[in-house]
């Protein structure tokens, strides 16, 4: 059930996706965006100014959910991921609801409470919810390296935990019996944002392909660096106590504006007001994500890295905030065409493609500040093209020449534009920055059989350019509460420098002419008891890479009888011939795209019976190994090719040789990649 506050139910969350400055240091989970039925002061006049989401909404997205808090989180991710953006935030703050982040007003108004337990540390602005449900949407993605990096920076950890230590942790998260369902809904919910994206968090995945979303990220950041409190739906409106002298130091504690005013409903939700972290039983604090992390850092030896981990809940908690306010200052990434083609002649630009990055910073929340909370104090950017941010650009696509000689890469940076691929280039008053890029020349143009790539673009706003001016208004701060932020909001600074601002990624489909050459060959002797088989052998290679088809011979040059075998033929008077001729077959196998493996048959044996069959295995990774061939041909290895007797491995022969891609063969066209001087 969704429990809201507000003098009018059915009241929206201002949506506003905003980064600008931010000014407490205190409880406001990372990146998180929280379950948004907002009610302000303001009604639904004030709402309206920005395309809020309303209280109803939130409710009719909750109803009809599975009692399952696994199955329900993963019905939120599908309508989080959905194309209607209403309801994509309205499910984006029931999971955020249900995961134990209490959502509150900029104004102070508590919009919706989580159930039985809450966090101390993470309230969320519910006018940030559909920012942050939009930047999910649209693909923003931070590393796993940087989300180590952000722990480490927030005081968390001493070292910045390994992608095996994350990964480990979030995938082992909050499955055991009996953990507490807000926890068991964050980690379902953020292992089903990975699975969306056909991404599984785990030690064994590739670093380089799997990244976390600004909703993982917030529900990651949230859980582990925030305190819980048991919840009190009933409690009336009260103001926490004043921080400590750690808390003052370090940046602990919720910031209100005015502890007497609507700015104090939030310590009001708790059982305990002026103790709220110190209320929770233990049994609701089974599953935690601190817990996991902690006993995959002590397998390491790593117990000292939780040693400061109460600095985290104020830093973090206004990094969380910020992170999300900083999400409205967008960078959307087009291209002038989806498709392209290699060159037929070299200098024409037809088959160029022009990326365009364009840095706004989209308002939509109907406040000139931040008045409660996390951010109190801070004033909203006015919307609009942020000019002079410096754009990175990278890209991932196949090194071209390790299918044929030449062009290495299937699109490169023009030459003027070659500089921008290692320092960046600059937005300008319209917010825009480009990068145009060109596929190589086919020498002979049109030879051999059109093959189709991808190559994905990536576009971030740099880091060290960061976005709002810091510091000016900052510097003689303070709160309510009676303590300057101007070291805070410093150490919030550093924070968000490192951790960066979410990137871009587009995908080009690019089609070429020639071949992407992968043989499968090998030859031995298997000695049986009875007899040798000899050059048992396969011959296989297709000229369109591992999809095939791969065409060529299987079989083996003949069998020679064992002496054993002849001597019981003399005995008994039967005549043995000492060999056996041998048999070649014609072969050709289309694989189902590297989903392994791929049977293929060979030959029969005397009466029908089982004899000779092959399988090709692929590698779902680019080995970085190389093989050298019997001809001292280079190839690199994509999966491995083996020859089955009766059905079965032989364990007394060597009949498995590696699969490689090579740049030529005789049975396959030669092209040639080069680039012209555009």
């Amino acid at each position: 059930m969704t429990r809201t506050s507000c003098g009018a139910r059915g009241g929206g969350v201002r949506r506003r996706t905003t980064r600008a400055r931010w000014r407490r240091s205190t409880a406001a989970l990372i990146c998180a965006a929280l379950v948004a039925t907002a009610c302000t002061p303001g009604g639904d006049d004030e709402q309206a100014k920005g395309g809020a989401v309303d209280g109803a909404a939130v409710e009719a997205v909750a109803k009809g959910l599975p009692d399952d808090p696994a199955q329900a989180a993963e019905q939120l991710v599908a309508d989080i991921l959905s194309d209607d953006a209403d309801r994509s935030a309205a499910a984006t703050a029931e999971l955020l609801r249900r995961s134990g982040h209490a959502i509150v007003s900029a104004k102070g108004p508590v919009v919706a409470v989580p159930d039985q337990l809450a966090m101390v540390d993470a309230p969320v602005y519910a006018e940030l919810v559909p920012i942050l449900a939009r930047a999910t949407r649209a693909g923003d993605r931070y590393s796993v390296e940087e989300f180590a990096t952000l722990l480490t920076s927030v005081g968390l950890t001493e070292k910045d935990p390994t992608f095996a230590q994350l990964t480990a942790a979030i995938g082992n998260w909050a499955k055991e019996p009996g953990d507490h369902p807000i926890f068991v809904t964050a980690a379902a919910g953020v292992r089903a944002l990975a699975a969306h994206r056909q991404q599984v968090l785990f030690p064994g995945a590739d670093p380089a392909s799997v990244f976390l979303d600004p909703l993982q990220t917030t529900l990651l950041l949230g859980h582990a660096t925030s305190r819980f409190g048991e919840v009190n739906p009933g409690a009336k409106p009260q103001a926490l106590g004043r921080p400590g002298l750690v808390d003052r130091l370090l940046g602990g504690g919720v910031a209100h504006a005015d502890p007497a005013g609507p700015c104090g409903e939030f310590a009001a939700i708790f059982a305990s007001p002026s103790d709220p972290a110190g209320k929770a039983h233990a049994d609701f604090l089974k599953g935690e994500l601190k817990d996991r992390l902690s006993k995959e850092f002590l397998t390491e030896g790593g117990k000292e890295v939780f040693d400061k981990a109460n600095e985290a809940w104020g830093k973090a908690g206004a990094a969380a905030s910020a992170i999300l306010l900083m999400l409205g200052a967008r960078l959307d990434l087009t291209a002038d065409k989806s498709s392209t083609h290699f060159k037929h002649r070299a200098g024409t630009r037809d088959e160029h493609v022009t990326l365009t990055a364009t840095a706004l910073f989209d308002a939509g929340i109907a406040l000139d500040k931040l008045e409660c909370y996390a951010l109190a104090g801070v004033d909203i950017p006015k919307p609009g093209p942020m000019k002079g941010m410096t754009i990175k650009w990278a890209s991932e696509q196949p090194l071209l020449g390790t299918y044929q000689e030449g062009g290495n890469q299937l699109l490169k940076a023009v030459s003027a534009d070659s500089a921008k691929l290692t320092r960046g280039s600059k937005t300008g008053d319209d917010g825009k920055a480009t990068l145009e890029v060109k596929p190589p020349v086919e020498d002979p143009a049109g030879e051999g059989e059109e093959m189709k790539g991808k190559a994905i673009f990536i576009a971030k706003m740099d880091k060290e350019s960061f976005p709002f001016e810091l510091g000016d208004a900052y510097a003689f701060l303070s709160n309510a509460v009676g303590f300057g932020i101007g070291k805070t909001f410093d150490l919030l600074k550093e924070v968000l420098v490192k951790a960066g601002l979410p990137a871009q990624a587009i995908t080009i489909e690019v089609k070429y002419h020639g071949a992407d050459i992968v043989l499968a060959q090998g030859s031995s002797e298997v000695n049986l008891l009875l007899a040798k088989l000899m050059d048992v052998h396969v011959d296989l290679v297709s000229c369109t890479g591992v999809a095939g088809p791969f065409k060529g011979t299987a079989g083996y040059a003949g069998a020679e009888s064992s002496g054993m075998l002849q001597a019981a033929g003399a005995v008994t008077g039967v005549n043995v011939p000492k060999g056996f001729a041998g048999q070649d077959n014609e072969i050709s196998v289309m694989t189902n795209d590297r989903q392994g493996p791929n049977p293929f048959f060979i030959m029969k044996g005397e009466g029908g019976a089982q004899f000779l069959d092959g399988v090709l295995r692929f590698y779902p990774f680019l080995s970085t190994q190389f093989e050298v061939l019997a001809d001292y041909r280079v190839g690199r290895p994509v999966g491995d090719v083996e020859i089955l007797l009766g059905g079965s491995s032989f364990p007394f022969s060597d009949l498995s040789w590696p699969i490689v891609r090579v740049q030529e063969d005789p049975r396959c066209p030669k092209v040639k990649y080069s680039y012209d001087g555009l």
